[in-house]
């Protein structure tokens, strides 16, 4: 009996893709990515705004390593030829990045990823994305639950390892700091409350 292979699908047929759709590429298959909920727009604009707030008010006031990041939302990024995501934020090496591509994904592996939950793609985010993550060298993974109003910290110890859970915080936590951001003092109330 001979089984039906299912097409193999590249970043060229996601490049193919009109610009106005929202896709990702994980393990050769392209996903076609739902509207954001409003839970999800407003933790995601939150938490960005939180850590860039954070950042540029770090500059000039002593050490620190502020120019060593780019933080991007929606940030498209290449990790091989059969994976290709939309992180909701992603931080990244400001050295490795210097300049931001006018079109097409960004094909420098970020160091800091966070993906907001939501039911339509919770399996690609929990599970599929994480191994490629792990393969690829991502130090940190953050998962975000608006509904649970929880942030779980994942840390790649070593690579060629799994992710080890670091840190978990709910919004009753209230201010916490979560790594790479350990000066970061967010209130996970205000994250997750509109």
């Amino acid at each position: 009996m001979h089984q039906l292979k299912e097409p193999h699908a590249t970043v060229d047929d996601l490049m193919a893709l009109p610009d106005d759709a929202k896709a990702e590429l994980i393990h050769g298959r392209i996903y076609m990515m739902a509207p954001a909920a409003a839970t999800h727009s407003f933790t995601t604009s939150e938490l960005f705004l939180k850590i860039r707030t954070h950042l540029s008010d770090r500059k000039g006031k002593g050490p620190s390593d502020t120019d060593s990041w780019v933080i991007l939302s929606e940030a498209w990024t290449d990790y091989d030829q059969d994976n290709s995501f939309v992180h909701d934020l992603a931080g990244f090496s400001r050295k490795s990045l210097p300049k931001l591509p006018e079109r097409g994904p960004i094909m420098v592996k970020p160091l800091w990823v966070c993906e907001i939950l939501s039911p339509s793609n919770w399996m690609n985010d929990t599970q599929r994305k994480r191994v490629v993550l792990e393969k690829h060298g991502v130090p940190y993974y953050w998962l975000v639950d608006p509904i649970r109003k929880n942030i779980q910290v994942f840390e790649l110890k070593n690579p060629g390892e799994h992710y080890q859970i670091i840190q978990a915080a709910e919004d009753a936590n209230g201010v916490t700091a979560l790594p790479p951001f350990g000066d970061l003092e967010l209130d996970l109330m205000k994250i997750f409350d509109y």
